[in-house]
């Protein structure tokens, strides 16, 4: 008996570690842009009528290559899942995208590193990448926990 433990123990160690890497290698951290054309930056979310949200957008303005960096590095996801709620920022960009596997659509992305595609097929991706380079008049208010992240 101790014998078919043993054995079974070590099929499913075997089997949890094809497991994990199967998992581990479908996660997606970002695709590679071939193109990137940006047309709006530092602008304020529209149906928000706060003076002082659309007056701090303004400096969110990423630059080409930070934006390259971001998609690159972003991880996706086909659901938007709490990420929307706990990084929502009224401060946006917007502009068109290609990638290297010839997908392409337009972009918009908040200051917060949350965004998404909406591809030329109609499917929507989202994006998300924390700790960017671009200036986020935002950054550590985000999240529902008690613990400020910055």
């Amino acid at each position: 008996m101790q014998q078919r433990l043993a054995l079974r123990d070590g099929k499913y160690k075997k089997y949890s570690i094809t497991l994990s890497l199967i998992l581990f290698s479908t996660i997606s951290h970002g695709r590679v842009v071939s193109e990137i054309e940006v047309k709006e930056t530092g602008i304020h979310a529209i149906g928000r009528n706060d003076k002082y949200e659309k007056k701090a957008c303004k400096v969110f303005r990423p630059t080409k290559k930070q934006l390259i960096h971001y998609f690159n590095q972003a991880k996706e996801s086909e659901e938007s899942g709490k990420i929307l709620h706990e990084y929502y920022s009224p401060c946006l960009a917007k502009g068109l995208i290609k990638f290297q596997d010839g997908s392409s659509g337009r972009w918009i992305l908040q200051s917060s590193g949350f965004g998404y595609v909406i591809f030329s097929s109609n499917q929507t991706t989202y994006f998300f990448h924390k700790n960017n380079q671009w200036t986020d008049p935002y950054a550590c208010t985000y999240g529902l926990s008690d613990e400020i992240e910055c």
